[in-house]
Protein backbone atom coordinates (compact mmCIF):
# COMPACT_ATOMS: atom_id res chain seq x y z
CA UNK A 1 0.00 0.00 0.00
CA UNK A 2 2.82 2.36 1.02
CA UNK A 3 4.52 1.51 -2.42
CA UNK A 4 1.44 2.38 -4.18
CA UNK A 5 0.93 5.29 -2.90
CA UNK A 6 4.48 6.55 -3.17
CA UNK A 7 4.07 6.03 -6.90
CA UNK A 8 0.59 8.08 -6.87
CA UNK A 9 2.54 11.00 -5.39
CA UNK A 10 5.74 10.41 -7.85
CA UNK A 11 3.00 10.20 -10.83
CA UNK A 12 1.26 13.75 -9.26
CA UNK A 13 4.53 15.44 -8.89
CA UNK A 14 5.73 14.69 -12.04
CA UNK A 15 2.67 16.09 -14.19
CA UNK A 16 2.97 19.07 -12.00
CA UNK A 17 6.93 19.50 -13.34
CA UNK A 18 5.50 19.18 -16.49
CA UNK A 19 2.80 21.46 -16.31
CA UNK A 20 4.90 24.13 -14.59
CA UNK A 21 6.07 26.57 -17.06
CA UNK A 22 2.35 27.72 -17.80
CA UNK A 23 -0.21 29.31 -15.40
CA UNK A 24 -2.72 27.50 -16.95
CA UNK A 25 -1.07 23.76 -17.56
CA UNK A 26 -0.32 24.36 -13.38
CA UNK A 27 -4.07 24.47 -12.98
CA UNK A 28 -5.36 21.34 -15.04
CA UNK A 29 -2.43 19.22 -12.97
CA UNK A 30 -4.08 20.59 -10.06
CA UNK A 31 -7.87 19.93 -11.07
CA UNK A 32 -6.80 16.29 -12.14
CA UNK A 33 -4.95 15.64 -8.89
CA UNK A 34 -7.47 17.40 -6.96
CA UNK A 35 -10.45 15.32 -9.04
CA UNK A 36 -8.03 11.72 -8.39
CA UNK A 37 -8.89 12.52 -4.73
CA UNK A 38 -12.47 13.62 -4.20
CA UNK A 39 -12.67 10.12 -6.76
CA UNK A 40 -11.54 8.19 -4.24
CA UNK A 41 -12.89 10.04 -1.06
CA UNK A 42 -15.82 9.36 -2.18
CA UNK A 43 -15.53 5.65 -3.24
CA UNK A 44 -14.76 4.97 0.33
CA UNK A 45 -16.67 7.05 2.28
CA UNK A 46 -19.27 4.04 2.71
CA UNK A 47 -16.64 1.80 4.15
CA UNK A 48 -16.12 4.34 6.44
CA UNK A 49 -19.68 4.52 8.06
CA UNK A 50 -21.22 1.60 10.66
CA UNK A 51 -23.36 -0.31 9.90
CA UNK A 52 -25.00 -2.08 7.15
CA UNK A 53 -24.18 -1.05 3.63
CA UNK A 54 -26.99 0.32 2.13
CA UNK A 55 -26.54 -1.52 -1.49
CA UNK A 56 -25.23 -4.55 -1.55
CA UNK A 57 -23.97 -6.79 0.47
CA UNK A 58 -20.43 -7.96 -1.24
CA UNK A 59 -19.38 -5.08 -3.14
CA UNK A 60 -19.37 -1.88 -2.59
CA UNK A 61 -21.90 0.27 -4.77
CA UNK A 62 -22.63 2.82 -3.29
CA UNK A 63 -18.88 4.24 -3.13
CA UNK A 64 -19.19 3.67 -6.73
CA UNK A 65 -21.98 5.61 -7.45
CA UNK A 66 -20.99 8.56 -4.81
CA UNK A 67 -17.65 8.56 -6.65
CA UNK A 68 -19.31 8.65 -10.37
CA UNK A 69 -21.69 11.36 -9.35
CA UNK A 70 -19.16 13.52 -8.06
CA UNK A 71 -16.62 13.28 -10.75
CA UNK A 72 -19.68 13.96 -13.16
CA UNK A 73 -20.23 17.28 -10.64
CA UNK A 74 -16.39 17.98 -11.52
CA UNK A 75 -16.81 17.69 -15.18
CA UNK A 76 -20.20 20.21 -14.77
CA UNK A 77 -18.08 22.74 -13.09
CA UNK A 78 -15.58 22.49 -15.47
CA UNK A 79 -17.27 22.68 -18.55
CA UNK A 80 -19.22 25.79 -16.99
CA UNK A 81 -16.42 27.74 -16.05
CA UNK A 82 -14.36 26.92 -18.67
CA UNK A 83 -16.36 26.31 -21.19
CA UNK A 84 -15.50 22.67 -22.32
CA UNK A 85 -18.26 21.00 -23.71
CA UNK A 86 -19.29 17.06 -23.42
CA UNK A 87 -16.75 16.21 -26.07
CA UNK A 88 -13.85 16.81 -23.83
CA UNK A 89 -14.77 14.39 -21.36
CA UNK A 90 -15.51 11.52 -24.07
CA UNK A 91 -19.74 12.20 -23.52
CA UNK A 92 -19.31 11.34 -27.60
CA UNK A 93 -20.45 9.34 -30.78
CA UNK A 94 -17.00 6.98 -30.96
CA UNK A 95 -15.29 7.09 -34.42
CA UNK A 96 -13.10 4.11 -35.57
CA UNK A 97 -15.65 1.86 -33.90
CA UNK A 98 -14.91 -1.09 -36.29
CA UNK A 99 -11.18 -0.99 -35.37
CA UNK A 100 -11.81 -0.89 -31.66
CA UNK A 101 -14.04 -3.80 -31.48
CA UNK A 102 -11.28 -5.62 -33.68
CA UNK A 103 -8.97 -4.71 -31.45
CA UNK A 104 -11.08 -5.34 -28.25
CA UNK A 105 -12.04 -8.61 -29.16
CA UNK A 106 -8.56 -9.81 -30.09
CA UNK A 107 -7.35 -8.50 -26.63
CA UNK A 108 -10.43 -9.70 -25.15
CA UNK A 109 -9.86 -13.60 -26.55
CA UNK A 110 -6.20 -13.80 -25.41
CA UNK A 111 -6.62 -12.60 -22.30
CA UNK A 112 -9.55 -15.49 -21.28
CA UNK A 113 -7.14 -17.92 -22.68
CA UNK A 114 -4.06 -16.26 -20.38
CA UNK A 115 -6.48 -16.61 -17.74
CA UNK A 116 -7.68 -19.71 -18.02
CA UNK A 117 -4.35 -21.46 -18.74
CA UNK A 118 -3.57 -20.54 -15.16
CA UNK A 119 -5.49 -23.00 -13.44
CA UNK A 120 -7.17 -21.20 -10.79
CA UNK A 121 -10.47 -21.50 -10.00
CA UNK A 122 -12.48 -18.82 -7.89
CA UNK A 123 -15.61 -21.48 -7.08
CA UNK A 124 -18.95 -20.33 -6.98
CA UNK A 125 -19.22 -16.77 -7.59
CA UNK A 126 -22.86 -14.39 -5.83
CA UNK A 127 -24.80 -13.07 -8.43
CA UNK A 128 -24.47 -9.73 -6.75
CA UNK A 129 -20.33 -9.96 -7.99
CA UNK A 130 -21.33 -10.82 -11.61
CA UNK A 131 -23.73 -7.82 -11.44
CA UNK A 132 -20.91 -5.65 -10.30
CA UNK A 133 -18.17 -6.40 -12.43
CA UNK A 134 -20.46 -6.00 -15.35
CA UNK A 135 -21.14 -2.46 -14.34
CA UNK A 136 -19.71 -0.31 -11.52
CA UNK A 137 -16.20 -0.70 -12.65
CA UNK A 138 -15.97 0.21 -15.69
CA UNK A 139 -18.36 2.89 -15.41
CA UNK A 140 -17.01 5.03 -12.44
CA UNK A 141 -12.92 4.30 -13.12
CA UNK A 142 -13.47 5.17 -16.66
CA UNK A 143 -15.41 7.87 -16.51
CA UNK A 144 -13.26 9.27 -14.39
CA UNK A 145 -9.50 8.00 -15.37
CA UNK A 146 -10.39 8.01 -19.14
CA UNK A 147 -13.23 10.52 -19.19
CA UNK A 148 -12.95 13.82 -16.41
CA UNK A 149 -9.45 13.31 -14.96
CA UNK A 150 -7.55 12.41 -19.13
CA UNK A 151 -9.13 15.45 -19.77
CA UNK A 152 -7.39 17.56 -17.20
CA UNK A 153 -4.01 15.59 -17.36
CA UNK A 154 -3.89 16.08 -21.22
CA UNK A 155 -4.44 19.76 -20.90
CA UNK A 156 -1.54 19.73 -18.03
CA UNK A 157 1.19 17.50 -20.42
CA UNK A 158 -0.16 17.70 -23.38
CA UNK A 159 0.08 14.60 -26.47
CA UNK A 160 3.61 14.87 -27.66
CA UNK A 161 4.24 11.93 -30.35
CA UNK A 162 1.64 9.34 -31.91
CA UNK A 163 1.63 5.55 -30.97
CA UNK A 164 -0.36 3.32 -32.25
CA UNK A 165 -2.43 5.47 -34.48
CA UNK A 166 -3.15 7.49 -31.27
CA UNK A 167 -1.70 10.86 -29.84
CA UNK A 168 -0.22 10.24 -26.86
CA UNK A 169 1.53 12.54 -24.22
CA UNK A 170 3.14 12.23 -20.73
CA UNK A 171 -0.47 13.48 -18.77
CA UNK A 172 -2.45 10.80 -20.28
CA UNK A 173 0.93 8.18 -19.22
CA UNK A 174 1.16 9.65 -15.80
CA UNK A 175 -2.48 9.91 -14.77
CA UNK A 176 -2.41 5.69 -16.57
CA UNK A 177 0.62 4.63 -14.00
CA UNK A 178 -1.55 6.75 -11.31
CA UNK A 179 -4.56 4.51 -11.98
CA UNK A 180 -2.12 1.34 -12.02
CA UNK A 181 -0.56 2.24 -8.52
CA UNK A 182 -3.94 2.52 -7.01
CA UNK A 183 -4.88 -1.37 -7.85
CA UNK A 184 -1.20 -2.29 -5.62
CA UNK A 185 2.10 -2.07 -6.57
CA UNK A 186 3.49 -5.61 -7.31
CA UNK A 187 4.13 -8.15 -10.19
CA UNK A 188 0.76 -8.99 -10.22
CA UNK A 189 -0.55 -5.78 -10.87
CA UNK A 190 1.68 -4.96 -13.69
CA UNK A 191 0.79 -8.44 -15.19
CA UNK A 192 -3.40 -8.05 -14.54
CA UNK A 193 -4.10 -4.20 -14.83
CA UNK A 194 -1.29 -2.72 -16.73
CA UNK A 195 -2.32 -4.79 -19.92
CA UNK A 196 -5.76 -3.64 -19.61
CA UNK A 197 -5.32 -0.47 -18.50
CA UNK A 198 -3.57 0.41 -21.54
CA UNK A 199 -5.83 -0.61 -23.92
CA UNK A 200 -8.64 1.41 -22.25
CA UNK A 201 -6.81 4.54 -22.83
CA UNK A 202 -6.05 3.11 -26.13
CA UNK A 203 -10.07 3.40 -27.15
CA UNK A 204 -10.62 6.31 -25.54
CA UNK A 205 -7.72 8.46 -27.60
CA UNK A 206 -8.95 6.14 -31.03
CA UNK A 207 -13.00 6.27 -30.36
CA UNK A 208 -12.54 9.99 -28.93
CA UNK A 209 -15.18 8.12 -26.66
CA UNK A 210 -15.40 7.10 -22.95
CA UNK A 211 -18.38 4.55 -23.68
CA UNK A 212 -16.18 2.29 -25.50
CA UNK A 213 -13.87 1.57 -22.66
CA UNK A 214 -16.66 1.28 -20.43
CA UNK A 215 -17.81 -1.71 -22.29
CA UNK A 216 -14.71 -3.28 -22.51
CA UNK A 217 -13.66 -2.60 -19.05
CA UNK A 218 -16.32 -4.60 -18.20
CA UNK A 219 -16.53 -7.44 -20.76
CA UNK A 220 -12.91 -7.33 -19.37
CA UNK A 221 -13.89 -8.04 -15.59
CA UNK A 222 -16.70 -10.44 -17.36
CA UNK A 223 -13.40 -12.50 -19.34
CA UNK A 224 -11.33 -12.72 -15.67
CA UNK A 225 -14.26 -14.10 -13.79
CA UNK A 226 -15.76 -16.67 -16.52
CA UNK A 227 -12.39 -17.69 -17.18
CA UNK A 228 -11.56 -18.96 -13.38
CA UNK A 229 -15.34 -20.00 -12.42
Amino acid sequence: MIGAAALVVVAAGALLLLAWPGRERRAWALAAFAGATLYFALRGLPMLIPGPRSLGVYWNWSGHLLALAGTLVLAATLARRIGLGARAFGFARPVALGTAAAVTALVLALNAVLNAASGSRLGHLPVETWLFMASMPGLAEEVAFRGVLLAAAERAAPATRVVAGVALGPGALLLTLAFVALHGANPGTLVSVLPATMLYLWLRLKTGSVWVPIVAHNLWNLTVLAAHS
